[in-house]
């Protein structure tokens, strides 16, 4: 009897039991104990969750840390996740063992997603498998496991079109806010620049439901709500991101020639929609199109559900809505040539698109339309026929499965948790040995190592982040080229510009006491002394020139505006220890060539935090405070207790006006965006809550 049931769930069960046990091959990892700790998750989003949980476990959100470029609010990078639920456990697993896990876990939720879909299509099980199949083990999510956001957000799209697909067919009002939580999810994920393209694919599928609908002035307000309560619940992401934004090099835009790198540079790379190895692996070695594999070929579902996605065209059902995705997946492909197509330079004239590159992401397209196509196909090829459904339905489900787990790419490395959890034995001697004060990193040391001071907490200079602070980054590039940046508009990737040359008065000004450098790189630079050889080839030098965090300056040269302060910090005849570069009258006398050395008025730190800073300055006469940390809408400064002027001086810094005197100074950040955003979101909550209770209750008074 039981023997008789087992074959009974299996026959019946059986596509689900082959996804789940594909799934679990193909991102076998965590479940074996082993973690992925390469690129991206080693120098970005590890250092990042670490951050991050040990904020939160100080009872406090990662509004301000100190662990990357000297001060960053990391509140600001949506990528980090930091109000998306799952992330949270960074509080009680390892973020590096975490990361492993919410892959697995996210990749799962994605392909349920895409079964449920393809189920409330009316779709077999057979073709139900084939489509999440082909979103779990496609090129998109096995190559960015790298870019935790980019799968963690796509996992919630295909729930997104099942709930607007259940909506249309029911007018459910607990329908309509599934929707508005699965985009919230989706949202506060982190992957926007994804999600952008992935838009066009929930737009289209909303106008399809829509269109074959009675009643559609009423399914359009219901969409409609739903699309507005999932921003209303991710404001508390939104807000802050947004704000930072203006802040970041985004703001800048990017020159043509920036935006359009990382396109197809010919038509044949349609070819990798169907082949992702057409050009090589990178897993294995051996791949040799233009650079990199994730970006230009990383979208495809695989041949099989390729040639299933345009047999779908032959299903008369709903042929309009596939005809729409094709036609999308094509305008993708045209936007995929960059400079080379037709669209991109269009778009690039738009505010929003200008400051975005990587064209060939539109493919994303594909990667979310693929799998839906894929599963019409099957179930068009199909037809009423029993025989085909026996023998065509299995093999296109097992022809997948042997495509994407073996001829499509070898496995993302793993190593073990003690691998990627050891450190270097420069950083341990900086936290047991070296003084208060801040360090760095030389970046030829590696990407790996940018993110040092946000992961074993260390005070840093530099950093690897895609929304740093321009001004900040700006003020390193000129220490490390000697004048400002040469382009209006981005025209390099500046992720991990940090400092490499070390005899700029700059890197003296930004309090920077140690540097962590390759050993065949020594530092030549004045004042640097090395306090550490490490037996794996990193070394600690100490600069004994060093600024102290907070110092007193007596003389201002006042500018006018951004462009003249950076060309001012970039003369060599400047002296930041003498004289502060405002771009506001401060009322202090001005340099006139006489000396005026470093500053030794005592500056006693009473109370020093990520988010606030009191000080203790005496003065026998008037001066500038400067903190040698980044100016940031947010932050606050009272002079024994009342509301003082927060100066942005020498380029990025901030600094305050002190009359002689013994003064308490206190600064503190707030952000204003976080709040409101917080208070946007708590509302959209009590109004979900309320009336997905409302609801419940009507429904039940129907039953009775």
């Amino acid at each position: 009897m039981m023997a008789a049931r087992v074959r009974e769930l299996v026959g019946r069960r059986w596509p689900a039991l082959v996804v789940v046990l594909a799934i679990a091959w193909q991102y076998r990892a965590p479940l074996v104990g082993r973690v992925w700790h390469f690129e991206d998750i080693a120098a970005y989003f590890v250092p990042l969750y670490a951050a991050a949980a040990r904020s939160m476990h100080f009872g406090q959100f990662p509004v301000w840390d100190l662990g990357a470029w000297s001060g960053q609010p990391l509140v600001g990078d949506p990528q980090l996740g930091l109000f998306y639920p799952p992330n949270w456990l960074w509080m009680l697993i390892k973020p590096v063992r975490l990361y492993a896990w919410l892959q697995l876990f996210h990749v799962a939720v994605g392909a349920g997603g895409m079964w449920a879909l393809a189920r409330a299509r009316g779709r077999s099980n057979a073709a139900a498998a084939v489509a999440a199949l082909s979103l779990a083990l496609g090129a998109f999510n096995v190559l960015e496991l790298r870019h935790a956001m980019f799968v963690a957000s796509t996992a919630w799209v295909p729930w997104i079109l099942c709930g607007l697909e259940r909506y249309a067919a029911r007018r459910r009002v607990d329908d309509a806010l599934f929707v508005g939580l699965a985009g919230a999810l989706a949202i506060l994920a982190g992957g926007w620049s994804m999600l952008l393209w992935g838009a066009a694919v929930i737009a289209i599928y909303a106008v399809a439901v829509t269109t074959r609908a009675a009643d559609r002035s009423r399914l359009v307000v219901g969409l409609a709500l739903a699309a507005l309560l999932a921003f209303a619940l991710a404001a508390v992401q939104l807000a802050p991101a947004l704000s930072h934004a203006a802040q970041s090099p985004r703001a800048l835009g990017a020159t043509w020639s920036f935006a359009s790198s990382y396109g197809w540079p010919s038509w044949r790379y349609v070819l990798t929609l169907f082949v992702p190895t057409l050009y090589g692996d990178d897993a294995r070695g051996t791949y040799s199109g233009a650079p990199d594999q994730w970006e230009l070929c990383g979208y495809s579902s695989g041949a099989v559900a390729g040639l299933l996605a345009l047999a779908s065209l032959f299903g008369r059902p709903r042929r309009g809505e596939r005809v729409a995705l094709l036609v999308a997946v094509l305008l993708a492909c045209d936007l995929a040539r960059g400079a080379g197509g037709a669209l991109h330079p269009l778009l690039f004239k738009l505010p929003l698109f200008s400051s975005l590159r990587c064209p060939a992401r539109a493919l994303y397209v594909w990667t979310l339309a693929a799998p839906i196509l894929a599963a019409d196909g099957l179930d068009t090829l199909v037809g009423d026929s029993t025989m085909r459904a026996r023998w065509l339905a299995p093999l296109a489900v097992v022809a997948i499965v042997l495509e994407l787990t073996i001829t499509f790419r070898a496995e993302n490395p793993s190593t073990t948790f003690a691998a990627a959890e050891a450190r270097p034995a420069a950083i341990d001697w900086l936290r047991g040995n070296a003084a208060p004060g801040r360090a760095t990193n030389d970046v030829h040391l590696g990407n790996a190592m940018h993110n040092f001071g946000l992961r074993w907490r260390v005070e840093s200079a530099g950093g690897y982040h895609s929304l740093p602070i321009w001004r900040y980054l700006h003020l390193l590039w000129i220490a490390n080229h000697g004048a400002p940046y040469p382009h209006a508009q981005l025209d390099n990737d500046l992720t991990g510009q940090g400092l490499w040359r070390f005899e700029s008065p700059i890197v003296d000004l930004l309090s920077v006491s140690y540097v962590v450098a390759p050993r065949d790189r020594p530092i030549a630079a004045p004042g640097f002394l090395r306090v550490f050889a490490g037996d794996d080839g990193i070394d600690v030098w100490h600069n004994v020139d060093a600024y102290p965090r907070a110092f007193v300056v007596y003389r201002a040269q006042r500018v006018d505006g951004e462009a003249a302060a950076a060309r001012a910090v970039a003369e060599r005849s400047w002296k930041p220890s003498r004289v502060a570069i405002v771009e506001e009258a401060v009322d202090l006398p001005a340099p006139d060539g006489s000396p005026s050395p470093l500053a030794t008025t005592p500056v006693r730190f009473v109370r020093e935090g990520p988010t606030t800073l009191t000080l203790e300055v005496p003065l026998e006469r008037p001066g500038m405070l400067i903190i040698t940390e980044p100016w940031y809408p947010g932050w606050r400064v009272t002079v024994d207790g009342k509301p003082a002027t927060l100066h942005r001086v020498d380029y990025a810094l901030r600094g305050v006006r002190l009359d002689a005197g013994t003064h308490e100074v206190d600064f503190e950040i707030t952000s204003m965006p976080l709040r409101a955003g917080a208070v946007v979101t708590m509302l959209a909550l009590l109004v979900a809550g309320a009336v997905n209770g409302w609801d419940a209750r009507r429904r039940r008074r129907r039953r009775s």
